[in-house]
């Protein structure tokens, strides 16, 4: 409890701001006179409280601003959503090609079996820390010519503007996960972090499912908030 109440102390008056690093373990062994395991066990209790998390072998950090995203509203665009928060946002396409739908995907789009699809893998940032890894999903007879476009523009931008498909929210499932390796390496984070999984289906104004996203968040990146009003 005072490694804790300590570190905790720094956070609330400033002596440590977002991305710091903290003291290394065996700093606050020697500082506070207990063993690594005392230690270990305090920032592990910090980390689950969303306070600090771990960069692959660099050491503990100071956990930054979270995103606040509201899963109430029809669409979110992340650029502007971040702007709009105070953050520098960033993307970068890690992989993009064509697929077919089979299985989970044949069933959200509501297609036959071997339907063409585009897809994207992606990894986003705030401020530069890797905070998200997607799959993109889009029906490849409503935007061909689709992957060359979003390199330098968001997706959803060249959906409206280049092909006259605004998106709407049709389904939205979230829930807690441990981050995979390859989603854990992406994000410069332990194997089993904490993190957010989202799978959204989206439609275009006719109703027709145009896409399907699966979103990887690391934990301690975003918060999720919505406001409603009682019925009248």
């Amino acid at each position: 409890m005072q490694v804790k109440r300590h570190i905790l102390d720094q956070l609330r008056q400033g002596s440590l701001s977002s991305h710091d690093r903290l003291p290394t373990e065996r700093e606050l062994t020697e500082q506070f006179g207990v063993n690594r395991n005392t230690v270990r066990h305090a920032l592990g209790i910090l980390e689950r409280e969303g306070k600090i998390y771990r960069s692959g072998r660099k050491g503990w950090f100071a956990s930054g601003q979270r995103l606040i995203f509201d899963p109430s509203r029809e669409h979110v665009n992340f650029d502007r959503l971040a702007r709009r928060q105070g953050f520098e946002p960033a993307w970068q396409v890690r992989e993009s090609g064509t697929t077919q739908t089979t299985g989970e995907l044949q069933e959200s789009f509501g297609v036959a079996e071997g339907t063409p699809l585009f897809h994207v893998f992606e990894t986003g940032t705030l401020d530069g820390q890797p905070v998200y890894y997607s799959e993109y999903f889009f029906l490849a007879e409503v935007c061909p010519g689709f992957l060359p476009k979003i390199i330098t523009r968001p997706m959803t931008d060249v959906l409206r503007d280049d092909y006259g498909i605004e998106l709407f929210q049709k389904s939205l499932l979230i829930r807690p996960i441990s981050l995979r390796e390859r989603m854990a390496g992406l994000l410069d984070l332990p194997v089993r972090y904490p993190g957010v999984f989202f799978r959204r289906v989206k439609t275009s104004r006719t109703g027709q499912v145009v896409q399907v996203d699966y979103e990887y968040w690391r934990a301690d990146s975003i918060e999720l908030r919505s406001n409603f009003s009682p019925e009248t």
